[in-house]
């Protein structure tokens, strides 16, 4: 299936690709941008979206190659995957199932998601950086769920 995502501040401009959501189910547990941090209890930037998941395939949304994966006191166990300009993130994983360099097509499962770092609940953050700017992923995987239906 191949979906024409248009805007992302340019990350996805003109550019036809298969898209996928990283979880079954997607539904938004913290938003991105300004927030209280539920661990620390003060003001915070959050820099992507948690999504409700416990124990949980994860799945890479496009084709890439994993640019890096391993463990972050923050992000705990996580995955990196590099889609030219754009890279996309996940955390929070139990654990990985893929290694650096590795390449992706849309849709492989790359880890199970979990309660690993800097948490209060099992759950997945999902992120996008474009030439090294945090997005908003909120409308990236809202387009991609609309063209499953």
């Amino acid at each position: 299936m191949g979906l024409l995502l248009i805007g992302m501040q340019g990350a996805f401009c003109h550019a036809q690709r298969q898209v996928v959501l990283p979880l079954d189910s997607l539904v938004v547990t913290s938003g991105f941008g300004p927030r209280i941090h539920p661990v620390l209890r003060k003001g915070d930037f959050h820099r992507g979206v948690d999504l409700r998941a416990k124990q949980s395939a994860v799945k890479t949304v496009m084709a890439g190659r994993v640019s890096s994966c391993g463990y972050n006191p923050i992000l705990g166990n996580f995955v990196c995957i590099s889609h030219g300009k754009l890279e996309s993130i996940y955390g929070h994983l139990s654990f990985a199932m893929v290694s650096p360099g590795e390449w992706l097509e849309a849709g492989k499962v790359i880890g199970v998601s979990g309660n690993s770092g800097r948490t209060t609940a099992a759950h997945l953050h999902f992120a996008l950086r474009y030439q090294g700017i945090f997005l908003d992923p909120i409308q990236f995987l809202f387009a991609i769920r609309n063209s499953e239906r």
